[in-house]
């Protein structure tokens, strides 16, 4: 009979898995301005030391954003003004941007979430992020003006849905890089590694370098 867990679950993993986002090894936006010793582990290419952090959040986040470029396509169906995943790069950062609408310059970034966490929305790190893909569209011809966040709570209806926007801005955007070089800048110094971040709760849940020993990874911070 067959386990139709097992079935699912290994489908969902396997999906994810084999996209681009999940296969890049340098550090994209979406890391920028988050936890430094994850950063610092990721540019050391440091052994994972927890393989238990599959999230099915994050999966079903990635099944959202296909459908909505699907539906914004639909809007579009010649691609002449609604820009979507597209794939920029410039020096060693990349990003994929999920839509660029040409003739008002808005970059725009889906972000699943939970209703609770509205309030927390948008964070400093999502701002970041957005203005680097903004950023990296301006360094590849792309005429920017805005960018803007929209937090789709999983839990919620349509009136939750948050939008955020705000200016372009190439300050925010170098302020983020500044961040990253910062940490590579240590690494080639042989600096110790940045302290830990995050809680344990976080941690053994979510990252990949979460080491109890403290020996190859983090042991984070205090429970």
């Amino acid at each position: 009979m067959t386990d139709l867990h097992d079935l699912l679950t290994k489908s969902l993993k396997g999906f994810d898995e084999q996209r681009d986002r999940s296969q890049q090894v340098e550090i994209g936006p979406s890391s920028l301005g988050g936890c430094r010793r994850r950063v610092y582990h990721d540019l050391k290419l440091t052994e994972k030391t927890n393989l238990n952090t599959e999230s099915l959040a994050a999966i079903l986040g990635t099944f959202i954003h296909s459908g909505i470029e699907e539906s914004i396509r639909r809007e579009d169906p010649f691609g002449d003004n609604f820009f979507t995943e597209i794939e920029v790069s410039s020096g060693s950062m990349k990003g994929h941007i999920d839509l660029f609408i040409k003739d008002q310059g808005i970059v725009v970034d889906w972000k699943t979430t939970k209703v609770k966490s509205l309030r927390y929305f948008p964070s400093e790190q999502q701002r970041w992020q957005v203005q680097v893909y903004g950023w990296l569209l301006a360094q590849n011809g792309y005429d920017v003006k805005e960018v803007s966040l929209v937090a789709i709570p999983r839990d919620g209806e349509m009136l939750d849905i948050r939008v955020h926007r705000e200016p372009y801005d190439e300050q925010i955007a170098n302020t983020a890089l500044v961040w990253l070089d910062s940490i590579r800048e240590g690494i080639a110094e042989d600096k110790p590694a940045p302290v830990p971040e995050e809680r344990v709760a976080f941690c053994s849940k979510y990252c990949s370098y979460y080491d109890p020993t403290g020996e190859i990874g983090c042991p984070s911070t205090a429970k």
